[in-house]
């Protein structure tokens, strides 16, 4: 192998080389947004959210709100007195009545 073979191969080498540190980049950038997007969604779907933030959301009144939830429409938890929707239920109710 002469020299220029030599930095031809070489020249090759380099620039596949590079190509794959741009592809790993890529990656590297997809598994980022990926695992912060399912960060988002387990918290969206874990987070709980009053009576008052549940109504402006679904844009009724709290005794509209009383009867979905008193019909089961509406799944809730409650501790005490104190009422709780989980957010993603509230989202899944609005998708279904479109």
């Amino acid at each position: 192998m002469n020299n220029q073979q030599f930095l031809s191969a070489f020249k090759n080498l380099q620039s596949d080389v590079q190509g794959l540190s741009t592809q790993l980049q890529r990656v590297l950038l997809y598994l980022e947004n990926s695992n912060a997007s399912k960060a988002e969604n387990s918290l969206l779907i874990e987070e709980r959210i009053s009576v008052k933030e549940t109504c402006q959301i679904l844009s009724c009144s709290e005794v509209t709100l009383w009867k979905l939830r008193k019909d089961g429409t509406l799944p809730y938890s409650q501790h005490k007195r104190t009422i709780r929707f989980k957010k993603m239920d509230i989202l899944n109710y609005l998708n279904h009545k479109r």
